[in-house]
C-alpha cells in the first residue's frame, strides 16, 4: 500500500534534509578478497557521457574534470579563481579576455595542444549547445581568436566580470581537434582523449579506470598511478564495500539509513568504522529543487505553479535558489507557516514527478513530496524515476560553479516568456558591474523574480557524503568547481 496520505510534517521535514523514510536492513559483511586490487572509488552515479561538451550530471563532470584540462580552475567553497592549464588569464580590455598557454603541452595521445585546440573546443561546445550543460554560462561570448600557438583571446559581447568562471567548467574542457567531431557528441565507445591529470584508459558497464598522466602541466597533479571508479548498484552495495574494505573512497552513494549505521560505528570507534573508514565533512551545497519542466503543459499555468509552491512551503527549509553560504543569496521564497493554496479547478489534475534513482535519498524524498502535493494541492502525482519528460523534476545537481550566477542558471536558462527580457537585462547588468553592492542588489532582484515566477522551487539543503578508507587523505584542492570529486586530490 502506498504511504498514508496523512504522513506527518515532521517525517517530511526529516526526508527533506536527506533522511530516508523507512529503515533498510544492513548488508551482511563478507570477507575482503585476498587478491590485490587497484585504488578504488565507489559511487552509485554512472556517467552518461565521456564527452565534456555533453556533461550534464555530477557523474559526467567527474569524467570531464579529471580527464580534460581547462584554462582556469576555481575552488568550490571560496570561489577563488586561478589559472589551471593556462599560465595566466587577464582582461586586456573591458570586453577582451586573453589567456597564455605554456609551451610543450600535449594530449594523452601525444598530439600537441595549442591555442587552436582551445578555440576549437569552446566553439564546438557552443555549437552543440547541450541543454543543462555549463555552456549556458558562456552567454557573453562573441568569438574566440587564436593570437598564436600559446595565446587565445575571447572577445565578449559585453563586459563580463564572471567570464573566467565559465572557463573552469566542464564545457570549457579542451579536446583534441584532430579526433573530435566538431558537429557531434563523441560516442562512449570511442576513446576519450584529453590532457588532464588522469587519462581514461578503461570503460566498462560497472567501472572506469584512470591512469595518471605524467606529462600533465596544470595545477591539479595527481599522485596515485591508477584509480578505479566503481559503480555500485545501490546504497546497500556501497555499504557492503565499506564493511568489507573493498574500496578506498565512497562518494555520494549512501542512504541516510546507511550513514546512520556507519556513524554509529564511528561514534564507538573514535571517528572510524570497524573497517577503518572516516567521514569528510562537506558544506551543505546539495540543494534539492523542484523544477517545472519547460515541456510540461502545466508550466504556463500560474495557478498550478502557485499551488505546487504553496503545497511544499510548510516543509521548505531552503528559502533561495542560491545556498545561503554563497555570496548574493537572498531569502526570497516563503518557508514554513500556513500557505494559501489557490483553487486550480474542480477537476483533479494529474502531474508527473521525475527524480534520479541513483541519487541518495531522492526516491524517498520524491514519495514524500508526492504525498504533500496530493494532500495539500489536491492533485494526483505519478512518480517517474529518471524521467526527463515529467511535469516536475526533483534535482539535486549542484551548480557548475559555486557562485550566485552558477546557482541561478537553471532559472535563467528557462525563464517564463513574460519575464525573459527583464531577467536577461538583470543578469547582464549583474555580470558586467564591478561594484559588489550593485551586483548584490541586481542578484536580489533576479531571485525575487524567480520567487514570483515559481518555475524553480528550492526545497532543502543537504550535506555531501564522502568516506575515506584507511590511509587515504585529501590534499590540495580536493574538488572541482562545484563540489565534483577530483581524483587528483586523493593520496594513499
Amino acid at each position: 500500500m502506498r504511504r498514508a496520505m496523512a504522513a506527518t510534517a515532521s517525517a517530511l521535514a526529516l526526508a527533506l534534509v536527506g533522511c530516508t523514510a523507512a529503515p533498510v536492513e544492513p548488508p551482511t559483511p563478507t570477507p575482503t578478497p585476498s587478491t590485490e586490487r587497484p585504488f578504488t572509488v565507489t559511487t552509485t552515479e554512472v556517467p552518461a557521457t565521456y564527452d565534456p561538451a555533453a556533461a550534464t550530471t555530477s557523474a559526467d563532470a567527474i569524467v570531464a574534470l579529471n580527464t580534460f584540462s581547462r584554462l582556469m580552475v576555481v575552488h568550490p567553497e571560496e570561489a577563488d579563481l586561478k589559472p589551471d592549464l593556462a599560465t595566466d588569464c587577464l582582461y586586456t580590455s573591458a570586453t577582451s579576455y586573453e589567456c597564455q598557454l605554456p609551451v610543450g603541452l600535449t594530449f594523452h595521445n601525444g598530439h600537441p595542444l595549442t591555442a587552436s585546440d582551445v578555440k576549437f573546443s569552446i566553439e564546438r561546445a557552443y555549437r552543440l549547445n547541450v541543454p543543462s550543460s555549463s555552456i549556458q554560462l558562456f552567454d557573453s561570448l562573441e568569438r574566440v581568436e587564436v593570437v598564436d600557438d600559446q595565446t587565445v583571446r575571447f572577445e565578449l559581447k559585453y563586459a563580463d566580470t564572471q567570464f573566467g568562471y565559465a572557463l573552469a567548467t566542464p564545457a570549457a574542457s579542451i579536446v583534441d581537434e584532430e579526433i573530435y567531431d566538431p558537429d557531434a557528441i563523441r560516442p562512449n565507445d570511442a576513446q576519450a582523449v584529453g590532457s588532464g591529470p588522469y587519462a581514461l584508459v578503461t570503460t566498462a558497464a560497472d567501472h572506469l579506470v584512470f591512469e595518471r598522466f605524467e606529462d600533465y602541466k596544470g595545477a591539479l597533479t595527481g599522485s596515485i598511478d591508477e584509480i578505479k571508479l566503481s559503480f555500485a548498484a545501490d546504497s546497500a552495495a556501497a555499504e557492503q564495500d565499506v564493511i568489507a574494505g573493498a574500496t578506498d573512497v565512497v562518494w555520494r552513494s549512501l542512504s541516510a539509513a546507511a550513514m546512520e549505521r556507519l556513524s554509529a560505528e564511528m561514534n564507538e570507534g573514535g571517528g572510524v568504522t570497524r573497517s577503518g573508514f572516516s567521514r569528510v565533512p562537506l558544506p551543505q551545497v546539495r540543494l534539492q529543487r523542484v523544477l517545472f519542466n519547460p515541456s510540461s503543459p502545466y508550466r504556463d499555468n500560474q495557478e498550478v505553479r502557485a499551488a505546487v509552491a504553496a503545497a511544499l512551503q510548510a516543509d521548505r527549509s531552503a528559502a533561495s535558489i542560491i545556498p545561503p553560504q554563497v555570496t548574493g543569496s537572498v531569502a526570497s521564497f516563503p518557508a514554513g507557516g500556513e500557505a494559501q493554496i489557490p483553487d486550480i479547478g474542480a477537476q483533479r489534475l494529474r502531474l508527473t514527478l521525475g527524480f534520479t534513482s541513483t541519487a541518495p535519498g531522492q526516491r524517498d524524498l520524491a514519495g514524500l513530496l508526492r504525498d504533500r502535493l496530493e494532500e495539500s494541492a489536491g492533485v494526483s502525482v505519478l512518480l517517474q524515476p529518471d524521467s526527463t519528460d515529467a511535469d516536475l523534476i526533483l534535482s539535486d545537481r549542484p551548480a557548475w560553479v559555486n557562485t550566485a550566477f552558477g546557482w541561478l542558471q537553471p532559472y535563467v536558462d528557462d525563464t517564463l516568456p513574460g519575464s525573459q527580457a527583464k531577467v536577461d537585462d538583470l543578469v547582464r547588468n549583474a555580470r558586467s558591474t564591478s561594484d559588489a553592492a550593485t551586483r548584490e542588489a541586481l542578484l536580489a532582484e533576479i531571485q525575487q523574480q524567480a520567487a514570483a515566477d515559481l518555475t524553480v522551487l528550492p526545497q532543502s539543503l543537504a550535506a555531501e557524503t564522502m568516506l575515506l578508507g584507511p590511509g587515504v587523505t585529501l590534499q590540495g584542492q580536493p574538488f572541482g568547481p562545484a563540489w565534483q570529486l577530483g581524483l587528483w586530490s586523493l593520496r594513499a
